[in-house]
């Protein structure tokens, strides 16, 4: 029953979202609501869905993780899905490449890479169900970054001319020390959050998620040139890199809900259920992804 109490939290916190970007719809709503003499809990089917996590990255073989979540009104756990057929099929040559299972509901396959402009049918088919989705990869990116370090560390991210995919922008940052000419690391690459006061950004637009952010989110109707931002953690010497992704309208939408939902303390089970998914007779997202990696 914890899930449903979350599910019904979540049509709560989507009203809210409502009324903040059309708020004509739901004084429409609320009319609607207010004829009615019972009040009406969102349901949801009993039965176990099969819920896929997938980008497909131009030029990198992709992971797939697939679980199947049982009794999707009641909370539960996820069990991982080792028993199935699973391919991903290129709808322009025909061309089919199976996957295997890798333990704990992760699949690959190593000899397959996604192209940018293809499109993509996932099926996955277990005793019981089966789902698919289709996804196109979108096209390069032509975008390049600087640096500058004057009192603080400014980052500016030069946006493509026109016609681009909505894009999402992470940033990692590592800290070193310099021994003569040689550069030493001190650790690995960690995700780095993102000050910005850019109205280009959806993080800015709506103001649903709080700063400092570890996703920037860029809409393709953005007329903006650049966005400039600064690293949340500058102290030391450091390393800084960007990661461009542009991304299918859908999975677009997808990764900026699934982030207002975790800062509003939703679940990992709800999150499935919530979001809008396009697999069909499933849950999750098969989502296509061009991704740019500029090292600053």
């Amino acid at each position: 029953m914890l899930l449903s109490f979350h599910l019904l939290n979540y049509y709560h916190m989507w009203v809210t979202r409502i009324h903040f970007k059309t708020p004509v719809l739901l004084l429409g709503f609320s009319a609607l609501l207010s004829g009615c003499e019972e009040t009406i809990a969102p349901k949801f089917p009993d039965e176990s869905k099969i819920a896929v996590t997938a980008e497909l990255i131009a030029d990198q073989p992709p992971v797939l993780h697939i679980v199947e979540l049982n009794s999707i009104g009641y909370a539960g756990s996820a069990k991982p899905i080792a028993d199935a057929e699973v391919a991903i099929q290129d709808l322009q040559t025909k061309e089919r490449y199976t996957f295997s299972a890798q333990g704990n509901g992760y699949w690959k396959n190593e000899g397959f890479q996604a192209k940018s402009g293809k499109t993509y049918q996932l099926n996955v088919k277990t005793k019981n169900q089966e789902v698919k989705a289709v996804s196109t990869v979108p096209a390069p990116l032509n975008t390049s970054a600087e640096r500058s370090d004057n009192s603080q560390t400014t980052i500016s991210l030069n946006l493509p001319v026109a016609n681009f995919s909505p894009l999402i922008i992470t940033l990692e940052s590592r800290s070193y020390r310099m021994e003569g000419t040689s550069v030493v690391y001190l650790g690995d690459w960690e995700n780095t959050g993102m000050i910005c006061k850019d109205p280009a950004t959806d993080n800015i637009r709506y103001g649903e998620l709080p700063a400092p952010w570890l996703k920037l989110f860029i809409p393709a109707e953005t007329t903006a040139k650049t966005l400039t931002f600064n690293p949340e953690n500058q102290t030391g010497m450091r390393k800084y890199r960007l990661h461009v992704k542009a991304a299918e309208p859908g999975y677009y939408k997808y990764v900026y809900d699934y982030e207002y939902l975790k800062n509003n303390n939703s679940s990992g089970y709800f999150s499935y259920i919530a979001l809008q998914s396009n697999v069909i007779k499933g849950l999750g997202i098969f989502a296509g992804v061009y991704e740019k990696v500029i090292e600053l």
